[in-house]
């Protein structure tokens, strides 16, 4: 019992060591989408964009928000519209904020219109 175990020396190569390497690379982004190669993309990002300065994006944003806050007024707080837009006027979320007021102002133009008394 003075004698601590000592670990047993594995016999065979570790389990990794009996299949091939396998090796992974990047591929250089294409820009051009040449049609002549069939695995070719075009990256989206390779689409030039309009050069919009930080004030201007603020200010979309902004009116966005706007929208989604009187919409939000105007929706029961249980509503999952009423979440989702919450959560993407705290998040500041463009992409969250134009796809629900897309489906906001799709379901304003096909409901009844309301009758106020």
């Amino acid at each position: 019992m003075s004698d601590p175990l000592k670990p047993r020396v594995p016999s065979r190569a570790p389990f990794d060591s009996q299949f091939p390497k396998e090796e992974s690379h990047v591929r250089q982004r294409r820009t051009d989408g040449d049609p002549t190669d069939p695995g070719a993309e075009v990256s989206p990002r390779s689409v030039p964009r309009t050069d919009e300065t930080v004030g201007e994006r603020t200010a979309r944003l902004e009116r966005k928000m706007a929208l989604a806050m009187a919409a939000l007024k105007d929706l029961p707080p249980t509503a999952a519209r009423a979440r989702l837009l919450a959560s993407a006027l705290l998040r500041r979320d463009e992409v969250l904020l134009d796809a629900v007021l897309a489906e906001h102002a799709q379901a304003a133009m096909t409901a009844p219109p309301r009758v106020k008394r």
